[in-house]
């Protein structure tokens, strides 16, 4: 009889720790009229929750963490939260920081290579923005249970930008396009013999223009070819693709129509071998700097459950509300 156990890895979207986010804390870059604004905040201490330690926690760092000042030029928006501030991410349980997106290079290639030591420093793994050509390319290799060392199960992450415009010369920052060229390098690099040790496959790709509800064509053709050629195991068919999770943290005050939430993966594991069971997604909301879960009968609750259902829906996916515990989830059975 084989024996059988679950795990959870927890897509938590993108964290924006820079702007207002970076002025709150004690230790911050020096931003004169951001510090004025956040002058006018009302200061608490807000709390996480604490996931289960045997959790997989995977983050997309939209912020630079670096003290550099010469920011990437002709940009509009540059991001950045002072080195400190990583231990934000520590207490957050982040076992891996996407860094793979377009603002890793706001404060220009020092912000990068400093972004990078800075989060490999604070013992986060971090995929395809490494030091080096080698670093760049090799996968961040994740452990399940994440608190058991001495049961591991290799969890496979890579990482890509489609957005390469003028940082396309930056070396070790690998981009990505929609060529057949680029299919037969990602092939060769997802099929390598050093990740057939891998009980899971993630492709973590910062895709597509921001607040579209609807991904492309050649988005949703890259996501099955990366399935059916390269054997990622966050797929399509008897699985699923994730095609945003959307802002977890940001300073914005705008954009409420917008969703955030965190979306979890229950991969199953069979003698070795790890399939994923059932995907579960939380819509949240931000109240006075807190994240908490959104419950029913609140304002946007049926707004945005419809909308996440009616998504799914365009794309195969028929899950199922459930508010039995007062938060919302919609569920899907993968098994």
């Amino acid at each position: 009889m084989s024996s059988q156990r679950k795990y959870t890895l927890n897509f938590i979207g993108d964290v924006m720790l820079g702007r207002l986010m970076d002025q709150l804390f004690p230790r911050h870059v020096h931003e004169i009229e951001e510090q004025r604004i956040v002058q006018s905040f009302m200061k608490s201490q807000p709390k996480l929750s604490v996931y289960n330690p045997e959790n997989l926690n995977l983050i997309n760092l939209e912020t630079s963490a670096t003290t550099h000042a010469v920011k990437w030029p002709d940009k509009v928006f540059n991001y950045r939260m002072h080195p400190a501030n990583v231990s934000a991410l520590t207490v957050a349980k982040a076992h891996h920081a996407g860094l793979a997106n377009n603002h890793t290079l706001d404060f220009s290639e020092p912000g990068r290579l400093e972004t990078v030591k800075i989060v490999k420093g604070a013992g986060i793994a971090v995929a395809r923005a490494g030091e080096s050509r080698g670093e760049a390319i090799r996968p961040a290799i994740l452990c399940l249970p994440a608190s058991d060392r001495g049961r591991d199960l290799e969890v496979h992450v890579w990482a890509a930008l489609d957005h390469p415009g003028d940082r396309a010369s930056v070396a070790n920052f690998r981009l990505i396009d929609y060529s057949q060229a680029t299919r037969q390098h990602l092939k060769a690099l997802l099929a390598a013999s050093s990740s057939s040790q891998a009980a899971l496959k993630v492709f973590s790709v910062h895709w597509g223009p921001n607040y579209a509800w609807q991904p492309s064509k050649e988005t949703r053709d890259l996501a099955h070819f990366l399935v059916d050629e390269c054997g990622v195991d966050v797929r399509y068919k008897d699985s699923v693709i994730i095609y945003g999770c959307g802002d977890f943290v940001d300073g914005y005050t705008l954009l409420k129509d917008f969703i955030k939430m965190i979306v979890v993966e229950s991969p199953t594991e069979d003698s070795g071998n790890l399939r994923l069971s059932t995907l579960e997604m939380f819509p949240m909301k931000i109240d006075r700097f807190q994240e908490r879960r959104l419950v029913l009968n609140e304002p946007h609750a049926e707004l945005i459950t419809d909308k996440i259902s009616r998504l799914s829906a365009d794309m195969g996916t028929q899950g199922q509300m459930d508010d039995r515990e007062g938060d919302l989830k919609l569920f899907v059975d993968l098994s």
